[in-house]
């Protein structure tokens, strides 16, 4: 039995003759020599050359009373200079490869160690056993990593360069070597051939950010990755100013910073299906805007304007259509003007403002972002402000999410868009200088559609003038097109009580609107359209309020 023991541990005999001969050795050729058979031997059971089979036998050993080892114990053990250790490295690799050692975090021990020296290694547990059992190491099948396990290593890798165990080149390697091992996973392969290395990790790290469902701190992320600060530095200009190809390619986008180069990064819709594909939905947040109006919720509605409005419009509509408005953004990117489009439809109340702001939306394909006027300022001190801001970056966000830009609409915003005052010092003052001042400061750095529209132009201050670059007046409507908007709602009316009406009354396209639903009612309610003396009794009185400007005859029949 004694006997049968001893020849089952000749492989653990080789590696204990190996190191002791190895120990305080500098590998010199005389030692190598000296221990040529047990080492061939060694090398034809781990299948690897004898240089790596010696330097497996020194972390075999050392392993033994520690948890991992790292390169400053095999130079201490080898008597080598850290300059000579760098030919150790190809062997290092080469066992790491072979799946005999493993890289390994060893918890609680800082150094100062340059990042090669401060690797840990230790042995492959199924190794160890096999070499205890003196038994043929049953090498595992290269395990194929799927998207999540794929991630899971990158993050692992960062976590090295974080903890200054690897320096960034040598974590760029790592990360080359796992994508060339994996190519099976589909998404790896294309973002190979998209984005440089450095790309690569920063959109591996969003992933599992994402995954884990944390936020990705760009400053703090950059840190992780690249020890360089000044190629830091770049990389982040680069993001901020969103110069990166990433955001070319529709696969990241930048959040809001409350303090300097404090962003947050986060993956699109797009770029989370590209890499979890039938996953995707998992793991796509549910990115439902507040008071988002569909366009294919709005209700196409004919509109008429006299002849120099309607002009406008069309100007305003052919502006909007999606291919016109890239290449104009590209254009006026490229002569370094300001690429948002705001638009301010002003004049009495019911001449089309809202309805044209829609029916733009229904022509360019557009979905608009309604703002609540009324939820826009507070009471509490300081909450206006951020609401105000609030509204943008909701808007900069539905932007990020969508394949074409929505249209924010500031509907009746003389509540909001007001003159400055001059010397307040009240409270309310104060917050409605800072309100205003934010809300010219967005536009002034406004990317996207904007439309506001308001019955009291005379209360803006005046520097919303220039950031406005569509201003269009609404004025009431002339008698010829109230006649189209009368026969358009009402077409069995009699032409010439319809020119009557027009002429009689001077009523806007929503008081018209109102007429109609009166006569509608009477409809349902009686099961017969109302003579004309009774609708035009509907329109005397639709202008008590407000004094009745109109003309009218009375007991016309």
């Amino acid at each position: 039995m004694e006997i049968q023991n001893e020849a089952n541990l000749s492989v653990l005999k080789n590696i204990i003759q190996i190191t002791k001969k190895l120990e305080n050795s500098k590998l010199d050729e005389a030692t190598l020599e000296d221990v040529k058979l047990p080492l061939q031997e060694l090398s034809e059971y781990l299948k690897v050359s004898q240089s790596e089979s010696a330097i497996f036998c020194v972390i075999f050993v050392l392993q033994v009373n520690t948890y991992c080892i790292d390169l400053r114990d095999i130079i201490n053990f080898l008597g080598i200079s850290y300059i000579d250790s760098l030919n150790l490295k190809s062997d290092i690799d080469c066992l790491i490869e072979m799946s005999l050692i493993e890289i390994e975090q060893e918890p609680g021990r800082k150094t100062k160690k340059s990042s090669f020296v401060k690797l840990n290694f230790s042995i492959q547990s199924e190794v160890s056993e096999a070499i205890y059992e003196n038994k043929p190491i049953v090498r595992k099948p290269i395990e194929l990593l799927d998207i999540y396990s794929f991630i899971k290593k990158v993050s692992t890798f960062i976590e090295l360069r974080q903890n200054e165990q690897i320096e960034t080149t040598e974590l760029f390697e790592l990360i080359e070597k796992l994508e060339n091992s994996n190519e099976h996973i589909e998404p790896i392969s294309k973002i190979k051939q998209l984005l440089d290395i450095d790309d690569r990790t920063l959109l591996y790290e969003i992933l599992n950010n994402h995954i884990i469902g944390f936020s990705t701190s760009m400053e703090k992320t950059l840190r992780q990755i690249n020890q360089n600060a000044r190629k830091r530095i770049l990389k982040m200009n680069e993001l901020i100013e969103k110069t990166n190809i990433m955001y070319e390619l529709e696969l990241i986008t930048l959040g809001e910073s409350r303090f300097a180069n404090d962003f947050s990064l986060s993956l699109t819709n797009k770029s989370i299906e590209i890499f979890m594909q039938n996953d995707a939905s998992l793991f796509i947040k549910n990115n439902k805007v507040k008071n988002l109006i569909l366009n294919e919720n709005i209700a196409y509605k004919e509109l008429f304007y006299e002849p120099k409005l309607s002009k406008e419009v069309n100007f305003l509509t052919d502006s909007l259509m999606n291919e016109k408005f890239i290449s104009l953004q590209d254009r006026l990117t490229n002569i370094s003007l300001s690429k948002g489009v705001a638009s301010i439809f002003y004049g009495s109340p019911g001449t089309g403002k809202t309805e044209t702001v829609y029916q733009i939306a229904k022509a360019t394909g557009r979905d608009i972002l309604l703002v609540d006027i009324s939820q826009s300022k507070s009471m509490w001190f300081g909450e206006s402000e951020k609401r105000i801001k609030d509204i943008f970056n909701s808007y900069r966000k539905a932007c990020n999410s969508m394949e074409i830009k929505p249209i924010l609409f500031f509907n009746e915003a003389d509540a909001l868009l007001n003159k400055r005052q001059e010397n307040s010092q009240s409270n309310v003052g104060q917050t409605e200088n800072a309100i205003q001042n934010i809300l010219l400061e967005e536009m002034e750095k406004f990317e996207g559609i904007m439309i506001a529209t308001t019955n009291l132009e005379g209360n803006l201050d005046a520097a919303y003038e220039r950031r406005f670059l569509f201003k269009i007046k609404f004025e009431s409507p002339t008698v010829d097109v109230k006649v189209k908007i009368w026969q358009n709602k009402l077409s069995w009316l009699n032409n010439n009580f319809i020119g009557k009406l027009a002429n009689d009354f001077s009523f806007s396209g929503g008081e018209i609107d109102n007429i109609v639903r009166k006569i509608t009612i009477q409809e349902v309610l009686t099961g017969k359209r109302p003579e004309s003396n009774e609708i035009y009794d509907f329109c005397k009185n639709e202008k008590v309020l407000s004094n009745n400007k109109g003309k009218f005859v009375v007991g016309y029949e």
